[in-house]
């Protein structure tokens, strides 16, 4: 075919005109940045419909007359090199979605008949379709994969699907694309970025893996276990009903919204793009052997040691996180100080820190979603119950937090706002002090403090939680506290002082109504009756709650 092609030797990008053959006949590999492949069965429909159309011309047509090429869009390739620069592979930058359902649809047809099978063999010059030996380890993708592979099969058993060779040869010569072709990887992603600005266009939360995977400057097997454990993380569902995973819930909810309170600024006004940017280099070539493939990971700090890491990456750890990571201090004589972790929540890692990006980024992330396993291991979804045994003994935060979670169906949008705004707290606390003496305490009251904005605020909106977190500056407060003990008394007059708006706002229990009504009678009148050992401290606050619950209830009884 005709091809038109545009190569800008100072750009490094050409463009050209392609079927349907030559681009099933390259090598094509998914970069770890692509989001997961999610078209349903509208998309795939609406797509074999169209190149239905096109290979069988309807009986009132003028079948004389040349078919029309069906153009199905533009499609990015990152050109890929080994050392040597000789080429490897193109990595699929944009064209996911469309490219794997086609390759679904060659591999039903050839399943249809041998003809078929032998004709696209002939086609493709025996070549296998380079794009389904990728991995696929999201779930939910396997699960649209096969979903699809099963509608397009249904599809071509439908009578308007009688196959001859000449409509095979339709297929591959008629439908046509526009490839870009990119040779730097700064281009692939400003790419990438652009052209999911429109259409199906990728979240910010979405974006953020591909932006710190570009932002790997270590061995790129660390990009490759960086990618397999995000994954995993968005893999993880929380006993929520809103059908929450662990990755987009600790990064936006919990982490981000934390790290805007804690420089005491508006949690509201989060821009995850801006709060977790990419500020890495990649290592220049004159950087000595000593510093090649280390990073930072924790706190910026004058002293050496913990300034730069070594990461090491173990595929063959399945069931334990597969990361362990390495730093030396420099000492007199020559010699070395080697100080080794396996346990990421172990990184001088903390939550208010400046960040890079890159390997940061993901061990930053990792650090707070393994001590979230730790802290609230019955909160992870069914398919991962593995991660508490089922003799384990629940803590004082799991007990409270599925109570929380009960509330959640009946209390609306605004009540997992709360959840969250309480578990950030949790989370700070132990980032800073471990579970200690006082942690017990710590949640307990954190929990009081945080839940009586039910009965305080009017309505849960993201507005109002905020708005009042940010008028006490209640987690850039805490920063300042050098010991738990502070911190625990810093709560007590938090409490005091939400059980003073309390008895100011002088509530009858007719005013007590809906949802708020629905929280003290299920929640606080039943806590003297819960089979478990973690009372609530009782406090000014919670004496007050009470009575409040013991009135409703009684009104409702009448």
């Amino acid at each position: 075919m005709n091809s038109h092609n545009e190569t800008s030797p100072t750009s490094g990008v050409s463009v050209e005109k392609v079927n349907l053959q030559d681009l099933l006949s390259k090598t094509l590999t998914l970069p770890a940045y692509q989001r997961r492949y999610c078209w349903g069965k509208e998309q795939v429909s609406e797509l074999l419909a169209d190149i239905g159309k096109m290979i069988f011309p309807q009986a009132n047509d003028n079948v004389t007359k040349s078919v029309i090429p069906l153009f199905l869009g533009t499609v990015i390739l990152h050109q890929q090199a080994n050392a040597t620069g000789a080429f490897t592979h193109y990595d699929l930058v944009d064209g996911q979605q469309r490219s794997l359902t086609l390759c679904l649809l060659v591999m039903a047809l050839k399943e249809k008949s041998q003809i078929s099978s032998n004709s696209i063999d002939q086609l493709l010059s025996e070549k296998p379709l380079s794009l389904l030996t990728a991995k696929f380890t999201n779930r939910e993708a396997q699960g649209q994969l096969a979903s699809n592979f099963a509608l397009i099969k249904s599809i071509l058993d439908s009578n308007q699907w009688e196959l001859k060779q000449s409509h095979l040869a339709l297929l591959f010569t008629h439908c046509e694309f526009v490839v870009i072709t990119i040779n730097s990887v700064d281009q692939a992603f400003a790419f990438f970025d652009s052209q999911n600005s429109a259409g199906k266009r990728l979240s910010d939360f979405d974006l953020l893996k591909a932006r710190h995977l570009r932002g790997i400057v270590s061995d790129p097997s660390v990009g490759i276990g960086c990618s397999r454990i995000w994954e995993e993380y968005e893999n993880l569902k929380l006993n929520s009903c809103y059908s929450q995973h662990v990755a987009y819930y600790l990064t936006e909810q919990l982490i981000g919204r934390a790290r805007k309170r804690l420089h005491g600024q508006h949690g509201e006004h989060l821009q995850l793009t801006s709060e977790f940017g990419v500020r890495t280099q990649n290592n220049s070539e004159s950087e000595s052997s000593s510093t090649l493939n280390k990073v930072q990971l924790s706190m910026p700090s004058n002293s050496q040691l913990y300034q730069n890491w070594l990461i090491h990456y173990h595929p063959d750890k399945k069931d334990v996180f597969p990361f362990t990571f390495e730093t030396e201090l420099q000492l007199n004589g020559g010699n070395r100080f080697i100080y080794s972790l396996d346990d990421v929540t172990e990184l001088p890692l903390q939550l208010n820190q400046p960040l890079i990006g890159g390997e940061q980024f993901f061990m930053f992330i990792a650090k707070y979603a393994e001590l979230y396993k730790q802290l609230f291991a019955s909160d992870i979804g069914k398919e991962t119950e593995t991660l508490a045994t089922a003799d384990a003994v629940e803590t004082i935060q799991e007990c409270l937090l599925k109570m929380h979670r009960d509330q959640e169906y009946y209390q609306g949008r605004g009540y997992p706002r709360l959840i969250q705004a309480w578990q950030a707290l949790i989370l700070f606390y132990v980032d800073r002090y471990g579970q200690d003496n006082n942690f017990k305490k710590f949640v307990q009251l954190s929990d009081q403090y945080i839940f009586s904005f039910r009965v305080l605020l009017p309505q849960l909106r993201r507005s109002s939680i905020e708005k009042k977190l940010d008028d006490e500056k209640v987690f850039s407060r805490l920063l300042l506290l050098p010991t738990s003990k502070e911190t625990i008394a810093y709560i007590e007059r938090l409490i005091n002082k939400s059980a003073s708006e309390l008895e100011a706002k002088k509530q009858t229990k007719d005013q007590i109504k809906g949802v708020r009504k629905r929280y003290l009678e299920s929640f606080y009148w039943h806590q003297e009756d819960i089979a478990f050992s973690h009372k609530k401290s009782s406090n000014h606050l919670s004496v007050l709650l009470m009575k409040m619950a013991s009135s409703v209830t009684e009104s409702t009884d009448e």
